[in-house]
């Protein structure tokens, strides 16, 4: 592997030189960098990020906590961001706080340990004082969930126009007596989604019956599952229609409907949240309210890598992007006879 002495030789140039153009320090004019440049590539020289970190007091290392690893939609997420960072030589630190407020104050401690760049977080929403107190020493990032009170970037997906979005589909065609199950409560996003929801039924002059609304620390498969067994078996007439506050549970709500022989979507309406891949290849699809990942787990990264190029330079930024009704089989207007 060629040497930088060697690059500066080849180019014609100082070692200072090179190294200016490596780190991206200084004035190199435009025809050196280019010679520059074009000797690394003939050489295939390749800067050590060791030394460049030791040198310029970084680690190139980012931290990433979501959630849960577990859960489709904050592993692609993480899967973006971490493959946006890698193509910018940044490395990650993967965790996963799996809904609890304590590990996440472990892990934001380790992560300020480690000496991270920056990070880009993923709250529970239990517990804000740890990350109050990482986004005082680097910069931070939220993505997907919020906690407005502190001052950091953040890109969100508007929630509580997805939850109103998916109760108003749901009305359009026909059906009256709907269930909400998700959560964890406590998910500024999920109240945003309920809030949509709540919000949808009163334009429509409707209400949501309090028995029929099932919030959940856990999001997992079988917290769907067991939820809608619980309707199915108690209360008389059914829902029509569940709207599934993520993807995971629209899951398992399809197959308790399943397990007690209910037909989608002729007996039984269900519209999840996410679009998370296998939404599309469940049988019947899923109707999900899509949010897109792949745009916040690039545009995340971004606003993380310009905060750090600019520091404090540039005022904080909230972005909100939009979501989209995708319209699949497993919703349609209620049965007459159910």
């Amino acid at each position: 592997m060629a040497t930088i002495k060697e690059v500066a030789q080849h180019a014609g140039v100082s070692v200072a030189t090179v190294s200016r153009v490596v780190n991206n320090k200084g004035y190199v004019s435009d025809d050196l960098r280019q010679r520059v440049q074009d000797a690394m590539r003939l050489l295939d020289y390749k800067p050590s990020a060791v030394a460049r970190s030791l040198r310029r007091q970084e680690s190139l290392t980012i931290g990433v906590l979501v959630p849960g690893m577990h859960q489709p939609f904050f592993a692609t997420l993480a899967h973006v961001i971490q493959r946006t960072l890698f193509e910018r030589n940044y490395r990650t630190l993967m965790c996963s706080s799996e809904e609890d407020g304590d590990k996440e104050t472990e892990y934001v401690d380790m992560l300020v340990r480690q000496r991270v760049d920056g990070a880009i977080i993923a709250p529970t929403g239990q517990e804000s004082e740890a990350i109050k107190m990482i986004s005082a020493k680097i910069p931070v990032v939220l993505v997907d969930r919020d906690l407005p009170h502190i001052e950091v970037n953040r890109i969100l997906a508007n929630n509580y126009q997805g939850g109103y979005d998916a109760i108003e589909h749901l009305i359009n065609l026909g059906h009256r007596r709907i269930a909400i199950i998700g959560g964890p409560p406590y998910s500024d996003a999920m109240q945003q989604r309920t809030r949509g929801a709540d919000q949808a039924m009163h334009d429509a002059g409707l209400a949501f019956d309090p028995a029929l609304v099932i919030m959940s620390d856990l999001i997992e498969f079988d917290m769907g599952f067991r939820s809608a067994l619980h309707i199915f078996k108690n209360h008389t007439p059914i829902p029509t229609a569940i709207f599934a506050l993520n993807d995971v549970v629209a899951v398992g709500i399809m197959h308790a409907a399943a397990e007690v022989g209910l037909r989608l979507p002729d007996d039984l309406s269900v519209i999840g949240f996410d679009d998370i891949p296998l939404a599309q290849y469940m049988i019947p699809s899923l109707t999900t309210i899509a949010q897109p990942i792949y745009e916040m787990g690039e545009r995340a990264a971004q606003l993380l890598l310009n905060r750090l190029a600019t520091g404090t330079a540039t005022p904080y930024e909230s972005i909100e992007l939009e979501m989209k009704l995708k319209k699949r089989a497993s919703t349609a207007p209620p049965s007459t006879s159910f």
